[in-house]
């Protein structure tokens, strides 16, 4: 009876240790988990819209893809009309009335309520668009997760302007336009993973800019990415082996919201 008794002792120590060393075990695997984060699939919808607060469909408008730059930048570091002029771009159905406005004599702007536009192309009138500033206020808002400061104009593009009054922004062309001059640039933007930690979403990506044959560390930049510009010489085609080896690394941090809604917080240049 004895040794059965020290049998069944030795049992339960080991047992215990089994036990012991299993809860550890997944103690560690929690930490990890909580540390590295969740991985997300790079084409989920949810990370594909976030990942397109900031895209390359109309480079001229907005300053580009300004958060493509060096260090890390963040809501307080981009001017606020370029904020606005984002939102702007990024809203749908945005026009709610047209309105057609005689130009003055001997001037190419016509004046609508202390607003100035210039002239539309051969015409002596001014169109403009009347937006329902709700509407850009909420892209705003999810894009930056605040509200836009109510005053203030901002150029919605190059060529157009928009002026807030009355709960509406009121666009049209404006008295100055800005021209872009050298050759075009091609971007390239590919993810390289999405990860979820607790209520952020971290997007990391590779980005190159050529132009002229030439890399660019930014797209703010004309930081030369020489080892990139080598490659591409030789090469002469970027696909994701070319980006993940000779392009720029980004991390964009994304904050969720009380409406499980997420928002842009920062974005931040790695260095490898």
């Amino acid at each position: 009876m004895k040794k059965e008794k020290k049998n069944y002792k030795e049992a339960d120590k080991i047992l215990n240790l089994i036990i012991c060393v299993l809860v550890i075990i997944a103690i560690i695997l929690v930490l990890v988990r909580v540390f590295n984060g969740k991985t997300l699939k790079t084409d989920d919808e949810l990370v594909t819209e976030l990942h397109n607060y900031f895209s390359s469909d109309d480079l001229n408008n907005c300053e580009g893809l300004f958060v493509y730059t060096e260090g890390k930048v963040e809501y307080k570091d981009i001017d606020e009309e370029v904020k606005k002029c984002l939102a702007y771009q990024k809203t749908d159905n945005k026009v709610t009335e047209e309105i057609t406005v005689d130009g003055e004599k001997k001037k190419e702007t016509c004046t609508y309520e202390d607003m100035v536009f210039r002239k539309d192309k051969d015409s002596n009138k001014c169109t403009i668009t009347k937006v329902e500033a709700k509407n850009i206020n909420e892209t705003y808002n999810k894009i930056f997760g605040v509200n836009p400061k109510e005053e203030g104009s901002f150029k919605s593009s190059d060529f157009n302007i928009c002026y807030v009054k009355d709960g509406y922004y009121y666009c049209g062309l404006s008295e100055s336009f800005v021209y872009t001059i050298g050759g075009d640039s091609l971007i390239y933007r590919v993810m390289q993973k999405a990860v979820e930690k607790g209520s952020n979403i971290e997007i990391y990506d590779y980005f190159v800019k050529i132009n002229n044959d030439k890399c660019s560390k930014t797209y703010t930049t004309s930081t030369e990415n020489s080892e990139c510009t080598e490659a591409y010489a030789k090469l002469k085609k970027v696909d994701y082996k070319f980006m993940e080896k000779y392009g720029t690394r980004y991390k964009h941090v994304y904050k969720k919201k009380d409406d499980n809604t997420y928002y842009w917080v920062s974005s931040e240049l790695i260095e490898r």
